[in-house]
């Protein structure tokens, strides 16, 4: 059963230590969302959180820094691979936590 509810997606401003890329879930409206939740407190592996922290820069580096409204920096395919690469993510998160969390992918494509 259910015990935790998780939303999936990659913010800005990752590091190798950090990584806003779940969200709490709990008491989520369709304007609001919950907390970052931190990786490190979570049940799961490092080499995931490695994982995702690194995915995390990668998803930073394309953004355009300089003037973030401009379109990402990727190409098709770099858009194609991290997309792939986030829900490799999402299926690691949900495998590792097991059946009392649920994760809901919710990065754009």
């Amino acid at each position: 059963m259910t015990k935790y509810s998780f939303q999936y997606w990659f913010e800005w401003g990752c590091s190798e230590n950090f990584c806003p890329c779940l969200w709490s879930a709990d008491q989520i409206t369709k304007n609001k969302f919950g907390y970052a939740v931190d990786l490190h407190r979570l049940p799961i592996s490092q080499d995931l959180i490695h994982f995702l922290c690194q995915l995390g820069i990668e998803h930073d580096n394309a953004l355009d820094w300089e003037y973030p409204p401009n379109p990402l920096l990727w190409s098709d395919q770099e858009k194609k691979e991290f997309y792939q690469k986030a829900r490799e993510g999402c299926f690691r998160l949900q495998k590792e936590l097991g059946k009392e969390y649920q994760i809901i992918y919710c990065e754009e494509e």
